[in-house]
């Protein structure tokens, strides 16, 4: 972060000085009083299982050189050091956005990309910035950082030298992406797709997508935007908005599409087409929905200026994120493939299918935990799943959690072992006799942890070996 005055935060914020020197010079931002250095702005946050406030003496031990607080929680300022600034603000969190937003607007030259959609939106996002290094140096928010606390976080990562940007952006309330983009007020806004995610708020994939447009309506009036036309949803969207659209599609019509499409175990092999012009890409990634994924952040790429060559590099050189199609083979060739970062109905199908046309002749095997955050359907979507299942070549099928059983009760099959807890998954996965024709396949929602028996179940049948 480049060094700002307590003056400048306290106007973005629309806060109150306390005491302190407002012509000082800080140097950085944190919520966190265990990492934070000296000179820096301490934001204190009221988070899900911590409140900041409990933390600010830590933080001006450590060399906080001014505190945001709340109006509400200032009984103790009196005591503070004379040389610590003290800001205060009705809400600490909105306070910190909206000095994200104005430290945004500092970069005129860089190009930012805002990413979001039910699936595929962390891939996406570091496809473009594999494809955004080759011309420039590129910044994004990692991991989850990609809500109201960790998007500003990343945005005050900015600094002159800096070219592109590509920020994601998640949801599982009402009205965040609204406020996200705001803050980032992306040059070019992507959403992958719409699906079934998070429908304990959104209720629907409606719901879903009249949140996730709402990106469309913060691109600069000078920017473009993204969209997928293989999505029944996005594919309304030129009807009411005024930006450039940049299509891309597998399925139908649009400006960036794919053909000769060819999958295997380590790579996909395809054909990207813009106008009359194509290049054959070899992509280090499993699964016709990472096609997909490819094509949103070319049309992206496209749109700030690059060329087919510049795309395939950046393509054909990007690491997949942790967790997406992770892939282990032991000693005695068995694929175990860790893909249990996140699930939800949509995202579970596509995976199965990705596994299926990569490893075609071999027996597949599914190891699925609980879909969650669904809402009142939950357990409608589970049999759904295993309708799903049931009409594919499968192995065999290892569920686990509550909302599983209702997948099991779907599949009906003898093939088909449900376990109420992770102990009794592993013990029933330990009786399994791999050899080197199977492959299973991990993956559950985050909170299921289902990464963890993925990493035991591969030292078992390591040491088999021995």
């Amino acid at each position: 972060m480049e060094p700002f005055y307590i003056k400048d935060l306290m106007c973005a914020v629309g806060g109150k000085f306390i005491k302190g020197n407002p012509g000082l010079l800080a140097n950085g931002v944190s919520i966190d009083s265990r990492t934070i250095k000296k000179g820096e702005v301490y934001f204190a946050v009221r988070g899900a299982r911590y409140d900041g406030h409990d933390f600010i003496k830590e933080a001006i031990d450590k060399g906080a050189s001014a505190v945001v607080c709340s109006k509400d929680k200032i009984d103790f300022i009196k005591s503070f050091p004379d040389f610590v600034s003290i800001v205060k603000t009705n809400d600490t969190l909105i306070s910190l956005g909206e000095f994200a937003k104005s430290y945004r607007t500092k970069f005129k030259n860089i190009k930012i990309a805002g990413v979001t959609g039910s699936n595929g939106k962390t891939t996406t996002k570091e496809i473009l910035v594999s494809i955004f290094n080759r011309k420039g140096r590129t910044l994004s928010n990692e991991g989850n950082f990609n809500n109201r606390i960790g998007l500003p976080l990343s945005i005050f990562n900015l600094t002159s030298d800096i070219e592109y940007a590509v920020f994601e952006m998640g949801t599982s309330l009402r009205g965040e992406i609204k406020i996200l983009s705001d803050i980032s007020k992306p040059d070019a806004g992507i959403v992958t797709n719409v699906g079934f995610s998070h429908l304990e708020t959104f209720v629907s994939p409606e719901g879903v997508f009249e949140e996730k447009k709402v990106l469309f309506d913060n691109v600069k009036e000078t920017g473009f935007i993204v969209i997928n036309n293989d999505d029944e949803f996005l594919r309304t969207v030129p009807r009411s908005v005024s930006r450039k659209i940049i299509a891309f599609a597998l399925d139908t019509a649009a400006d960036v599409c794919a053909k000769n499409i060819k999958l295997s175990p380590d790579k996909i092999d395809f054909e990207i087409f813009y106008k009359k012009t194509s290049v054959k890409i070899k992509m280090p990634a499993k699964g016709r929905f990472n096609v997909s994924n490819a094509l949103a952040a070319a049309a992206c790429a496209i749109g700030f200026g690059f060329s087919l060559d510049e795309i395939k590099c950046g393509i054909e050189n990007f690491m997949l994120p942790k967790m997406r199609m992770k892939t282990l083979i032991t000693g005695t060739n068995v694929v175990l493939i860790n893909d249990a970062y996140n699930a939800n109905p949509s995202s579970m199908r596509k995976a199965i299918q990705a596994i299926l046309q990569s490893y075609d002749g071999k027996k597949i095997n599914l190891v699925l935990g609980d879909m969650l955050e669904l809402g009142n359907k939950s357990a409608d979507y589970h049999f759904e799943l295993g309708k799903f299942i049931k009409a594919q070549n499968i192995s065999s099928v290892h569920l686990l959690g509550e909302m599983s059983f209702y997948t099991k009760e779907a599949l009906n099959s003898k093939n088909v072992f449900y376990s109420k807890n992770s102990g009794a998954l592993l013990a029933q996965l330990r009786q399994i006799h791999a050899d080197e024709d199977c492959v299973f396949l991990f993956k559950a929602s985050r909170n299921m942890k289902l990464e963890k028996i993925y990493a035991e179940f591969y030292n078992v049948l390591e040491q088999r070996n021995k």
